[in-house]
Order: structure tokens, then C-alpha cells, then sequence
């Protein structure tokens, strides 16, 4: 089994979860998004960080990651699998976790726009989940990602029952020209009502050479089949 890695930078700290980290970052992604900091990993070719893409095995990603362990064990770091879109690899992250060494965290940074075929595979082997949902508002997200993001409040609601809550990291980013407070408001209420965390809020860092596109006023759309029911207020813990 092979990863299409892109890059792997190592002594991260304070910018994927606690502790001193390796981020290891995959090709490929669903989204296209209009602030996407690592556009790259729709090329096919091409480097982020002077490190070139490799076709790692996974014991071969081990004994690099064995290199920084010191620090993820001093530190409460570890491993952080981003991307791209790292659970369009799952098969391969899943075949790393099981090689990894006890005390390693174990992270992951995903939109989770993907099928559940790729979730379920990591369900019990990650930290923790940081996860970027943009905005619940599919008009807002579909502006921004070229994509619509039932995949990512279904995975959501699957996991709710299965991954422990303190291992979700949710972030509702207020992204400029395309969602509003408000609407960042209307977000993390809905993930506060229906999966019961508090979700981090933040600005994204938008540069000069990036698109802007003038925002429109939309109304929150959810599908039916989200929308909370009795039944899931039952689930409180």
C-alpha cells in the first residue's frame, strides 16, 4: 500500500493540536477552495515546504516520523495527517496508526466532504478530529468550495454516536466575501444543538494574490433529514 504524499514537516508546534507534531500531508481533495492555502495537492506534481512528493510505504512514513518521537512523548505531540484531503487515504493512514508507537498522538485535519466508506476506517484509531466545516449553510459553502456539503453534516451525525465528543475539533471559520457573523453565529448554534460541542471560531488570513468575491445575502439551509428531532435531544449527555 502507497501514500501520495506531498509534503512532511516536521517540529510543528502550537498550529495542529498540542505538543510538538509532524504534519503528514496528502495530494488530492473534493473542494476547490477560493482561499485554499495549499492548492497544490490538486496538481498532481509539484512540492509544499522544499519537501518533493514521495510514495511512501507505510512502514517507510514510520521511520521518518521515528525520527522527532522524543519530542511527541515530551510534548503530547505526534502525528497530524492533513492535506489536501487526507481520508481520501484512509486505507493508508489506518495502516501507519496501527505501525505507530504508543504515546504518539494521533490527529487529523479534514473538511470531511468525503463518503463515509472513507471515515469509517479511522473511527477508532485518531486523537482527535480537527475538522473545518466552512459553514452549515450550503449556499455559503457551496459558493466557496465548488462543492455542497451534505457528506459533511451526514459524517457528523454518524460520528456524534460513535467518537467521543472531547476528540472532535470543530472549527466555523468567518471566511470574507462569502459568509457573514451572522452567519458564522447560525453555525456553531446548530452544531452546539445537534452534536453537543462548542466549536472554535476563527477569521481566515486572506492575501493579496487570493480571489474575492462579493458576498450575497442567503437564508440558512439545512436538509430535512438533519434537522434536530425529540429523539436526538434524548442524546444530551
Amino acid at each position: 500500500m502507497i501514500g501520495d504524499i506531498m509534503a512532511v514537516s516536521r517540529l510543528r508546534m502550537a498550529t495542529d493540536g498540542k505538543g510538538i507534531s509532524t504534519l503528514v500531508a496528502f495530494f488530492g481533495c473534493p473542494l476547490h477552495c477560493k482561499y485554499c492555502a495549499n492548492e497544490c495537492c490538486h496538481e498532481g506534481i509539484g512540492s509544499l515546504l522544499g519537501t518533493p512528493r514521495v510514495a511512501y510505504k507505510p512502514e517507510e512514513l514510520i521511520k521518518v516520523l521515528r525520527k522527532d518521537e522524543i519530542y511527541y512523548l515530551m510534548t503530547g505531540g505526534g502525528v497530524v495527517f492533513g492535506g489536501g484531503e487526507p481520508l481520501l487515504q484512509s486505507a493508508f493512514i489506518h495502516e501507519v496508526c496501527k505501525l505507530a508507537v504508543p504515546g504518539w498522538k494521533k490527529r487529523i485535519e479534514t473538511s470531511l466532504n468525503v463518503p463515509w466508506s472513507c471515515v469509517e476506517p479511522l473511527l477508532y484509531d485518531l486523537d482527535e478530529w480537527i475538522i473545518d466545516v466552512k459553514d452549515i449553510n450550503n449556499t455559503i459553502y457551496n459558493k466557496y468550495t465548488g462543492m455542497d456539503n451534505e457528506n459533511v453534516l451526514r459524517n457528523l451525525l454518524a460520528m456524534r454516536d460513535i467518537v467521543p465528543l472531547e476528540k472532535m475539533h470543530i472549527r466555523i471559520p468567518y471566511i470574507a466575501g462569502f459568509n457573514t457573523p451572522d452567519d458564522v453565529e447560525k453555525s456553531v448554534e446548530w452544531l452546539r444543538d445537534t452534536l453537543y460541542v462548542e466549536p472554535e471560531v476563527f477569521s481566515y488570513q486572506v492575501f493579496s494574490h487570493m480571489a474575492k468575491e462579493e458576498k450575497k445575502e442567503s437564508k440558512l439551509e439545512i436538509p430535512k433529514f438533519l434537522m434536530k428531532t425529540d429523539k436526538d435531544s434524548e442524546q444530551v449527555p
